[in-house]
């Protein structure tokens, strides 16, 4: 019982709170584009990346660059002020690490390969793709289960995966997980959860033969 009081204030924290608290936040240095915040250092990117999902042209997506993402270099969340809204007058926020945290050294967000952020962008994406149709209530029980199911949570990022994989996007998503998996400067924490939750590049080349065997028959 102890077990699970912890991991719902977590989720209180991880899930609730910081959309509550940086709701009103800046976003600096930023453009807008269909409805969407977009921050200059990846403005290319990330248009890249929307380019190929025609169904979020117009959902409200708020990109946020943050110096400290806890455990993340990306996340995606509907901001809470919005969530009882219409789900088509929802905003939801992509939150971005300003940098990306190595062994010895840390590179700026901006500085790691475009193929490498448009495939991470993606994934975000494809989260987001899967919150479009579930209600308020429902999003709740998912951020709970998220952070307290581990077999759910990995059905969550695979799901997501896969998202971006149907939408066009599957060598950006293998090339983002070989960066991970066999960047020697990334901590072998970071690897393994990569390997444990998301998708191996090996499954994202079997899923995109499968969808191009399927538009063949």
């Amino acid at each position: 019982m102890l077990q699970l009081l912890k991991k719902y204030v977590f989720f209180l924290f991880l899930f609730i709170l910081p959309s509550i608290t940086f709701s009103q936040g800046k976003i600096s240095e930023a453009v807008e584009f269909n409805n969407k915040h977009i921050p200059r250092i990846l403005e290319k990117e990330i248009k890249k990346a929307l380019s190929y999902f025609p169904e979020l042209k117009y959902t409200a997506i708020d990109f946020v660059v943050k110096n400290n993402i806890k455990n993340n270099v990306m996340q995606a969340q509907p901001r809470v002020r919005t969530l009882f809204k219409n789900r088509l007058k929802r905003t939801y926020k992509i939150k971005i690490s300003r940098n990306l945290v190595l062994n010895d050294t840390i590179k700026a967000i901006e500085n790691v390969p475009t193929e490498i952020i448009v495939g991470w962008i993606a994934h975000e994406l494809g989260h987001i793709m899967d919150y479009l149709d579930r209600s308020a209530f429902q999003m709740i029980g998912f951020g709970f289960r998220y952070v307290t199911s581990k077999p759910f949570l990995r059905k969550a990022e695979r799901k997501a995966d896969v998202y971006a994989i149907r939408h066009g996007l599957a060598d950006e998503i293998i090339e983002t997980k070989k960066f991970i998996l066999y960047q020697e400067d990334l901590t072998d924490a970071y690897k393994e959860k990569i390997d444990r939750l998301y998708i191996s590049p090996e499954e994202v080349e079997a899923i995109q033969a499968e969808i191009e065997s399927n538009e063949t028959l």
